[in-house]
């Protein structure tokens, strides 16, 4: 999603008008996003505490793709994001939202009232240098 706010941000204003219809939805899109990334800790902690019950229990063994012996080995824990991994998808993906936004408003687009009320419903301020002449 990160891309395809960056790609709208670079349309021209007749392309452009095109996704402002449907901003409501973008703006759900991305407030979901945010939602997915914020609550990854504790999905990925139920998610770690299942597979290794999971695995103790049943003493799951997994093999080494390409492993020409087929070794078996314990089963691997699952892979965790670090945070900053999280906070640059969340920095990322709120920086081309701003941007759409802003593109929206300088094209004449998006009065500047539902420019703040847009970026207030997504958590992110406003830089009065992107709406003053």
């Amino acid at each position: 999603m990160t891309d395809q706010l960056t790609r709208f941000a670079s349309l021209n204003p007749h392309q452009l008008v095109g996704h402002l219809t449907n901003l409501d939805f973008w703006l759900g899109e991305v407030r979901h996003a945010f939602g997915v990334l914020d609550g990854y800790h504790p999905r990925f902690e139920r998610l770690k505490r299942a597979q290794t019950d999971y695995t103790t229990k049943h003493g799951t063994q997994q093999f080494v793709p390409g492993d020409f012996h087929q070794t078996a080995e314990t089963a691997a824990r699952p892979h965790r994001a670090t945070d900053v991994e999280l906070k640059e998808a969340r920095r990322g993906l709120a920086n081309a939202a701003y941007r759409f936004l802003i593109r929206c408003h300088r094209a004449g687009l998006l009065p500047q009232k539902q420019l703040r009320s847009s970026c207030e419903r997504l958590g992110i301020g406003v830089d009065l240098r992107d709406v003053t002449p």
